[in-house]
């Protein structure tokens, strides 16, 4: 065999050079990048399963723990649990001494955080008292061991006496059943009572008379006068507007009362829109906050409004039939003004 001459050495060589570079740059590509395709694609899928078994877990961490604080509200459904808790309150009020025609309880909706989730529900309660009853109040709204939450409290003294009005805002949560239900152990709830230790950490409020304004320390009594002479008894002049009071302007399902205490008799009469009362005839009851009539300094959360031929008249919660008052036009609630009953 005859020696191979170098032209066909170069193409030899120049073929399997071209060989060589095809198999690089074309089929090792095509045969290894989906493999490293798949390979990316596999650790993606990896790390989405592990995130999502990690929110998974999460999740169900916290619909055990809303299913556990649905034992702690006052019902699963909005309705039951609104009237469960105006209940509460009022017994809440019995239990601090406290009258309950004193004060008036309003429910309302307060703005839900999340549309889907847990729906809040809430009361708006007025009222007065002694400093040391409303305080026994507060301290077991605070304690009170459902969910809830108290705002907006405030305090201030009524004039001519000791007791004072307090308005606040008692909150709680309906959960539902849509988290499943508890199956753990769960202790029963502590309800706070007055003779409680902690009890004594509210009595600075009463201690130092923080509503009381500063009073001189009285003159001595004078001598009794002289006895007159008897007179023959006369008969009592007949009971006044002075005499009734209005206790307590609520609203419980669309439907407001009007609670009239009676001095003389010492009773309380319920009155409803479209009763007469006063010399005209209940209207409405306005919740709006505006100044007492006669006392600017001073906040009046809820009236009576009466009508009297073609004027409004208004008596505000805690005032008698005696403090009856024209509203301007300015004073009448925008409903009224339109004439929208």
């Amino acid at each position: 065999m005859g020696k191979p001459d170098l032209k066909s050495v170069l193409l030899v060589v120049i073929g399997l050079l071209a060989a060589v570079i095809f198999v690089t740059k074309a089929i090792v590509p095509w045969m290894v990048d989906p493999i490293k395709k798949w390979e990316r694609q596999t650790a993606k899928s990896k790390n989405d399963i592990n995130k999502l078994q990690k929110t998974q877990k999460v999740a169900d961490q916290y619909r055990k723990r809303l299913a556990k604080l649905n034992t702690q509200g006052f019902a699963s459904t909005q309705a039951e649990a609104s009237a469960a808790m105006g209940e509460h309150i009022t017994g809440l009020i019995r239990q601090s001494g406290l009258s309950e025609t004193a004060f008036s309880r309003r429910p309302f909706e307060p703005r839900a955080i999340v549309r889907r989730g847990p729906k809040p529900i809430g009361y708006t309660v007025n009222g007065q008292g002694s400093l040391k009853k409303v305080t026994d109040l507060i301290y077991l709204l605070q304690n009170d061991p459902h969910i809830h939450r108290v705002e907006n409290i405030s305090l201030s003294p009524l004039s001519g006496g000791t007791d004072v009005r307090v308005n606040f805002q008692f909150l709680s949560l309906v959960i539902g059943t849509g988290y499943g239900k508890f199956t753990g152990t769960n202790a029963p709830p502590v309800f706070p009572t007055l003779n409680n230790e902690d009890r004594v950490l509210y009595a600075g409020i009463t201690k130092r008379a923080l509503f009381l304004p500063y009073q001189k320390q009285p003159p001595p009594p004078p001598p009794p006068p002289a006895k007159p002479k008897a007179n023959p008894p006369s008969k009592p002049p007949p009971p006044g507007p002075e005499t009734y009071k209005v206790v307590s302007l609520t609203q419980w399902q669309g439907e407001q009362e009007v609670m009239i205490y009676d001095a003389n008799k010492n009773k309380t009469k319920s009155y409803k829109l479209g009763d007469d009362l006063a010399g005209g005839k209940i209207i409405m009851i306005d919740y709006r906050q505006m100044p007492y009539p006669n006392k600017s300094s001073l906040l009046s959360h809820s009236r009576v409004i009466l009508a009297i031929e073609n004027d409004f008249w208004a008596i505000e919660r805690g005032n008698t039939l005696a403090d009856i008052h024209k509203l301007s036009a300015e004073q009448l609630p925008e409903r009224l003004a339109k004439g929208q009953l």
